[in-house]
């Protein structure tokens, strides 16, 4: 960011002053704000000029980092010298820079050469030195020294600096700006720390949640991000769709970070599940790996079945104006299936919903036989946790290991990073069954009993439905289903493919059976006491 704090247009001077300009750099926005070293650099320069009676044309600001060469006010002042310099001599207004010091004028070899080559005079204010191109040798080469310590000086900040970052990265902690969704604040030991922002944590899980349905673009979340007012912090500014990407694909918000090429475990508290952040990368992996074009129309079935004979997409399109029919999009080439009435799948997807409409009895004792196994699902658990625990320990162990031996030299940079990601991931992955584990039994079984529930009424609530809401119950039942010759090939899943196949068995037994004690038992070996669909 560049601001001028004033800029005359140069006059020539009526008096028998030299002319000169006066250069400013402050490093940082902050100092700009608080406006400490503008306003003392600006004023020593101003008193030093009135003691040498030189006279300011105008004054060049710079809120930037110097060690990146291309300053914009800079840039500005060069090109005023070298349009100074081919003026004719009586014409030429300014041959002269007032600066504090070298380190705020330029910091390395660059900047020095494109100022010696301008033939300028340059007063140090600070370092009480006037470098000209009539400076004797000691003082050029005393004067460029103090440049190459000025670029070292810089080198070695912007080492220690990313240093302390890569530190802080390494105990779990996020080492930059906070991202959307965050707020930086002071931690224990006075050291920075994220933490969920209250106002938008809640709209970025939101749009997680908006995009993992299935049936939203980033244009789409970018709508809705707008309409719940979802907006960055500092700027304001809506989040466009390259944010949103960034935002829907960056793993801070379930507690792992990517920091120089290297993914570490955070510290800090997630705004989201794993679970929900695997679930939007899968629906963006099936949304860019089968393209089907934007439609004007929400149609009902766009994206939940491909075509049995080639696999490519199903794709809508109206007959008549009112009619719709869904066929093979042909991208593989030419492909027998036919088209196909909106209303004939409907009908065939109600009927498969009734494969997995489960009778009031065998709800109560698929529940009673859960609930009855608390006890050894728990010891199985603690063992699971001991065992995972254990796991974890090792690979932390291994990671410090690791960072000593690449420290002493012992291992590359390059092996390190490859090593330590794959050490990362599986104890990501380690933790993330801890989580798991670590959820109580009367939980599993509530999750159990709502999924239960939700075969149960399916089909009844299936018929009910508006388009986008019975698109949004297939994607939860079903997975790749595929259609040709006017048939339906449901593929449920997991896990109302089991309970399909075994209610299935069970209706089959159950109208030529008297009891109901021997038909339960189909049950027995198909219940999961972790009965869940997966995303």
């Amino acid at each position: 960011m560049r601001t001028k704090r004033f800029q005359a247009t140069p006059e020539p001077s009526k008096s028998l002053k030299t002319s000169a300009v006066i250069y400013i750099r402050v490093s940082s926005k902050e100092q700009q704000q608080e406006g400490f070293s503008l306003d003392a650099q600006l004023k020593l320069l101003m008193d030093y000029a009135q003691k040498r009676n030189l006279e300011v044309l105008a004054t060049y600001l710079d809120v930037e980092s110097a060690k990146c060469p291309g300053r914009s006010e800079f840039g500005r002042l060069v090109s005023f010298l070298q349009a100074q310099a081919k003026l004719p001599q009586d014409k030429c207004l300014c041959r002269t820079v007032l600066v504090e010091k070298t380190d705020r004028f330029y910091r390395n070899l660059q900047d020095l050469t494109t100022i010696r080559n301008l033939g300028v005079t340059i007063h140090l204010a600070k370092e009480s030195q006037v470098i000209s191109p009539d400076s004797k040798s000691h003082e050029t080469f005393s004067h460029g020294l103090n440049v190459l310590i000025a670029e070292r000086f810089s080198n070695n900040l912007s080492e220690e600096v990313k240093k302390g970052m890569l530190e802080k990265a390494q105990q779990g902690l996020w080492p930059s700006s906070a991202p959307v969704g965050y707020l930086n604040v002071e931690g224990p030991n006075r050291k920075k720390i994220i933490q969920p922002d209250p106002v938008r944590a809640p709209l970025i899980k939101l749009m997680f949640e908006f995009y993992a349905k299935g049936n939203n673009s980033l244009k789409d979340a970018g709508e809705e991000a707008s309409r719940i007012g979802l907006a960055h912090r500092k700027s304001g500014n809506k989040l466009n769709k390259s944010a949103l990407y960034d935002v829907l694909t960056n793993p801070i918000y379930y507690g792992d970070f990517h920091w120089m090429g290297i993914t570490y475990n955070g510290t800090h508290e997630p705004i989201i599940t794993k679970e929900l952040f695997d679930k939007v990368q899968r629906t963006m992996d099936r949304r860019s790996s089968c393209p089907t074009g934007r439609q004007s129309r929400d149609f009902q079935f766009q994206g939940v079945m491909t075509c049995s004979y080639c696999g490519c997409a199903m794709v809508a399109e109206i007959k008549k104006e009112k009619y719709v029919y869904y066929h093979c999009t042909g991208n593989k080439g030419k492909c027998p299936g036919k088209y196909a009435r909106e209303e004939l799948i409907d009908q065939q997807f109600a009927q498969s919903l009734g494969q997995i409409s489960i009778d009031n009895d065998v709800i109560k004792w698929i529940v009673s036989v859960m609930q009855r196994s608390t006890a050894e699902d728990r010891r199985q658990q603690e063992e699971q946790l001991k065992s995972l625990s254990q796991q974890k320990q090792r690979l932390e162990d291994r990671l410090d290991t690791m960072y000593g031996d690449k420290l002493d030299n012992v291992i590359t940079e390059d092996d390190y990073k490859r090593r330590s990601n794959k050490f990362r991931g599986e104890l990501s992955d380690i933790k993330f069954k801890m989580e798991q584990l670590g959820q109580g039994k009367g939980e599993n079984i509530d999750s159990a009993v709502r999924l239960l529930e939700l075969s149960q009424k399916a089909a009844s609530l299936y018929l009910k439905q508006i388009p986008s809401e019975k698109r949004e119950l297939l994607n939860l039942v079903y997975s790749n289903s595929t259609f040709g010759s006017g048939e339906l090939r449901p593929n449920f899943r997991k896990p109302f493919d089991l309970l399909a196949v075994t209610n299935m068995e069970y209706q089959r037994q159950k109208a030529t059976s008297h009891g109901k004690s021997d038909l339960f038992e189909k049950w027995y070996a198909r219940q999961d006491s972790n009965l869940r669909p997966t995303a």
